[in-house]
């Protein structure tokens, strides 16, 4: 899975797309012997999150189950959701306290290296105002981290503090109906949260030591996707296999972790553009010869260069990640390979977008053709699986399997 795989075209690379662009021999060759579509992964136009996306593409159905990002993001960092508590999905940013506007609501992508520690100045602290309230907070990914609210009368039905956008206004939690009392009083609670957080990274010696330097601080933490946990029946009793996952990003392990695959920890795998992306492949590998017949293995770099705006890296990541495929299938018997996105992230905007998924599958017994084909958006669109819901991607998958008799 390459999150945000897909794109438009750009200017810059004679108007193709990253994919166009980049020089893909492995992935390639497999179109010429597989079979491609694309796919919506929610439904067609829709510029949809990774969450709502996962769940659709393994036939979950968002749109009956969804209950907010906060939970998967907060399972995903390593905090137990029980039912009752709410979480969020949270970056840590900057804000211009005297115009109450957030200046950078990623602060750095490279947070881990030096911002940890005030994540131990947050974790277990009461809310004021709220005695029976409090926070358990855990680092994520990069400038990501998980936080959960305990105590009694929470609901995820209120809306978040994050504006998604760099240069707006702090946003106050507002329920989404103002009649709903425990609506009403969980968005008084995250907004006490949001305040009590605020005067505590405000304080912070690293955030003074990185002032002093003219660097942004960290001094604020965006509430965004409240949500809780979910239940819905286990992926392998639904299939018939026994699956893990590889997803160091949060938000992607806390899916896993809902539908209750194995999940598989890779030293080095860092759910950014820095991962170990070998060491991932290479421990696939062994968990196959381990006894599973179902890998998830998801790949996040793409995603980050598009939100960054990065296209140059984003072909050579891309290019890395086509060897790193291929030389992996070489090895591999009597399998079927899967690659797609979970939506596309549109490197003019610097973010999730609305165009359609490519998506292969290919037999490691099947033979090549004589098409040219690359993988690409407009090439895998002339596949014989036309364009489609993700919520048949799993369909396909195993219908394809029955026909290979594996």
């Amino acid at each position: 899975m390459i999150d945000g795989l897909a794109d438009s075209g750009n200017e810059e690379l004679g108007g193709r797309t990253y994919l166009e662009a980049a020089h893909t021999p492995y992935l390639d060759r497999l179109v010429n012997r597989g079979v491609t579509g694309v796919v919506d992964p929610v439904e067609t136009g829709l510029a949809c999150g990774s969450d709502t996306a996962h769940m659709s593409i393994f036939g979950y159905n968002p749109m009956k189950l969804y209950q907010g990002r906060g939970g998967f993001e907060t399972m995903g960092a390593g905090l137990e959701l029980e039912d009752g508590e709410i979480a969020f999905k949270c970056n840590f940013a900057t804000l211009d306290p005297e115009s109450n506007t957030v200046t950078k609501r990623r602060v750095s992508r490279k947070f881990y290296e030096w911002g940890l520690p005030m994540i131990d100045v947050l974790n277990n602290q009461t809310i004021p105002g709220f005695p029976l309230h409090r926070i358990s907070v855990k680092h994520a990914t990069e400038h990501r981290c998980g936080l959960k609210i305990t105590g009694p009368r929470l609901t995820q039905r209120i809306e978040g503090t994050d504006p998604l956008y760099d240069h707006k206004p702090l946003l106050k939690s507002v329920p989404w109906d103002p009649k709903d009392e425990d609506s009403l009083y969980t968005s008084q609670i995250v907004n006490a949260t949001s305040d009590f957080i605020q005067s505590l990274l405000s304080a912070h010696p690293l955030n003074a030591e990185r002032q002093a330097k003219h660097k942004s601080p960290a001094n604020l933490l965006l509430l965004r996707g409240a949500g809780v946990r979910i239940r819905v029946d286990k992926f392998d009793e639904v299939h018939g296999v026994r699956s893990f996952f590889i997803a160091p990003t949060a938000i992607i392990k806390g899916w896993g972790m809902t539908i209750q695959s194995q999940i598989v920890e890779v030293v080095g795998a860092t759910g950014d553009v820095h991962s170990n992306h070998q060491a991932k492949f290479d421990r696939a590998l062994e968990l196959f010869e381990e006894g599973f017949n179902f890998g998830f293995l998801h790949i996040k770099a793409i995603d980050d260069l598009g939100h960054d705006r990065n296209l140059q890296d984003r072909v050579r990541m891309m290019e890395k990640i086509d060897r790193l495929i291929g030389q992996t299938f070489e090895q591999m018997t009597r399998t079927v390979l899967v690659v797609t996105g979970d939506h596309s992230t549109n490197i003019h905007i610097g973010d999730h977008s609305y165009e359609p998924v490519p998506i292969l599958l290919c037999s490691s017994d099947s033979q090549s053709s004589d098409q040219s084909l690359k993988f690409t958006e407009v090439d895998c669109s002339k596949g014989v699986l036309g364009r489609f819901p993700g919520s048949q991607v799993m369909r396909t998958i195993f219908d394809f399997l029955s026909k290979q008799n594996y």
